[in-house]
């Protein structure tokens, strides 16, 4: 059942010219899911995306807890797609990219980090990516509102590992 829906969904993508998707084994990591079935070979529904089997599947289907391996430092994408995420995010300016999963619908189906749970949506060479939220302005010290446009409640502080860059949780250079 697996391998037709992958044929339909890669003529669906030939026609939109994204063939070279259709032929990587990691054509469906980071997809949302809700079972086992909706993900590629070797790989399961872990929380709500499909992760590489059996690394990133202690979770279960449905379990709404961090991964701890999302928005892990990274160089390029090879070192994402064997954590069970398909890109690493690199923003202009940092030496170090981000792990992540594509942004599909809400922020809410972006994954957590153990570390915050404060989501966004970013894009980036004309795909929208998951990226942890925060406030580069910082936050009203009296009534804990965000003192970022566009926001109104202060968002997680970024991960240890991790700084504040126009919004957006980025690796530390040297982490």
């Amino acid at each position: 059942m697996r391998g037709a829906s992958r044929f339909v969904s890669c003529v669906v993508l030939f026609g939109l010219g994204a063939a070279a998707g259709c032929f990587r084994e990691d054509f469906m990591l980071g997809a949302v899911c809700g079972n086992d079935v909706q993900c590629g070979e070797d790989q399961c529904c872990s929380g709500k995306r499909c992760r590489p089997s059996p690394e990133g599947c202690d979770r279960g289907a449905g379990i709404d807890t961090a991964y701890d391996e999302a928005y892990r430092s990274c160089h390029d994408d090879d070192e994402c797609i064997k954590l069970g995420m398909p890109h690493c995010v690199r923003l202009e300016g940092v030496k170090d990219g981000f792990c992540a999963d594509l942004c599909q619908g809400v922020e809410e189906n972006c994954e957590m980090h153990p570390e915050s749970s404060s989501r966004t949506c970013i894009e980036l060479d004309g795909q929208r990516h998951c990226a942890l939220l925060c406030c580069s302005a910082g936050c009203d010290p009296d009534t804990g509102q965000s003192l970022c446009p566009g926001q109104t409640d202060c968002p997680d502080p970024c991960p240890g590992k991790m700084e504040c860059l126009d919004n957006v949780c980025v690796p530390k250079d040297g982490s």
